[in-house]
């Protein structure tokens, strides 16, 4: 399982949008207001415009020279560009030598940089209002933009200026949001880990918030309380019947080794036939008493520093008779020792068992070969053999309680050898798997990935 990431979580996901989108908005209303201070300006400076012209249309050429002069000096009534002609268009008085191409309607019109630069040698635009006076001549008051651009530029700086931190602040926003909802993950996937660790106490974690992430925790916990509570009975009531049939198996083997010794009239056979049930019985008992043991942990007060690669040396003399007997070699890899802390009985059934099922299943003249060591500085346990392998239909059920390979339907066993490893690994925060292996099988104990 991953654990939950600030980088790519879908909040910061959310926030990094929800950011862009107010980005957005804000460019939006700004180029609006842009746009419309721009066109304000305009009309505010054809509206003076257009007054100057209809107030100076009947003006004599000399009040008209002192206008010019007098509105050049202006601020806010100001008037750049003043220009007389006559009936024909023929300048007769100001700073514009010819008459723009414009309706003579006494409107305002806007001339752009490359008008305005045939007609005045200028380079801002400019906007103009032509009238016509009584006597056929042309009256044209002009004023450059300089002013509208200049409150433009102010707003395109003011755009500037506030959008990157606007943008950063609900990153910022978002990325608290998102660190805080991470640090919540953080702690679901711990209690997760630990449960799926076999650790059935632990629980979700809910805050004060009471939101949706703990209305599903609450839920979630209240699932996990009647999964503890219905599997603490199925344990219970489980070791409970093989406890109370231990007892009245040992009778039955009691008095049928008594009747044995008798005479029974010829029913030798089917009386030991019954006394081999009741031994395997026993042992399928005492197997299952044996997982449940170390489930629970009971053995871990013994712990102490052990020497896996001596459990393995030991082990592989125990089952070298077993093996020769069935011409298997067997070999031992363990170049230094291998010093974990653990039970070294139960250690020691656990090799014990994966031995036992390798050599079970290896034919004639094959090989079995255990090796230990360190990988990374973690401990690493092989068993590997020569022998039919494991199907890939069986890789998945091979270590539940009871269940029997189809090529191992032949052989003596209860189907409970490679379940009590498991649980001796994991009571030791090791995991046992089964990896590929160009031929036989691959057991393999290694430190548990959720330890």
């Amino acid at each position: 399982m991953q654990r939950p990431r600030l980088l790519g979580s879908r909040t910061l996901r959310f926030a990094i949008g929800f950011a862009l989108a107010i980005a957005a908005i804000t460019i939006a209303a700004f180029t609006l207001v842009y746009l419309e201070v721009a066109r304000e300006e305009t009309n505010r400076l054809g509206a003076i415009l257009t007054e100057e012209a209809r107030l100076n249309v009947d003006a004599s050429q000399d009040r008209l020279r002192a206008a010019l002069a007098a509105r050049q000096l202006s601020e806010i009534r100001r008037i750049d560009y003043l220009a007389l002609f006559d009936a024909n268009g023929v300048a007769m008085l100001g700073n514009l030598m010819r008459l723009p191409p414009i309706a003579i309607d006494g409107l305002p019109h806007v001339l752009d940089s490359g008008a305005m630069r045939k007609l005045a040698g200028a380079s801002i635009s400019a906007i103009v209002v032509a009238r016509r006076r009584a006597d056929g001549e042309v009256l044209l008051l002009g004023r450059d933009l300089q002013d509208a651009y200049e409150v433009e530029e102010t707003l395109l700086r003011a755009l500037a200026l506030a959008l990157a931190p606007t943008i950063a602040l609900f990153l910022a926003i978002g990325a608290l949001f998102a660190r805080q909802t991470a640090r919540r993950l953080v702690g679901v996937h711990e209690a997760i880990t630990r449960i799926m660790g076999g650790d059935l106490s632990s629980r979700l974690p809910i805050s004060r918030e009471d939101d949706d992430i703990d209305h599903i925790a609450v839920a979630i916990n209240l699932m996990l309380d009647e999964l503890a509570r219905l599997l603490d009975q199925l344990k219970f009531v489980g070791d409970n019947i093989a406890h109370e049939l231990r007892a009245p198996l040992a009778v039955a083997r009691a008095k049928l080794e008594r009747a044995l010794e008798q005479d029974c009239g010829g029913e030798q056979e089917r009386v030991q036939a019954a006394l081999d049930q009741i031994d395997r019985a026993a042992q399928t008992i005492a197997a299952l008493l044996r997982i449940a043991d170390v489930e629970n942990g009971l053995r871990e007060s013994r712990f102490r520093d052990v020497d896996l690669a001596v459990i393995c040396e030991q082990t592989l003399e125990f089952y070298e008779p077993l093996a020769e007997a069935k011409s298997i070699s067997v070999t031992s890899a363990a170049n230094a020792p291998v010093v974990i802390r653990g039970d070294e009985d139960l250690l020691r059934e656990a090799v014990a068992n994966l031995v036992d099922n390798a050599i079970k299943f290896t034919p004639a003249g094959g090989a079995v070969t255990l090796s230990v060591g360190t990988v990374r500085g973690q401990p690493r346990l092989e068993v590997r053999d020569t022998g039919p392998g494991v199907a890939p239909t069986d890789r998945d059920r091979i270590f539940q309680r009871f269940y029997r390979a189809r090529f191992a339907a032949g052989e003596a066993g209860h189907g409970l050898g490679l379940s009590i490893a498991q649980a001796i690994a994991k009571l030791h925060g090791l995991e046992l798997q089964l990896e590929d292996s160009a031929c036989g099988a691959l057991f393999v104990m290694k430190p548990s990935r959720k330890a």
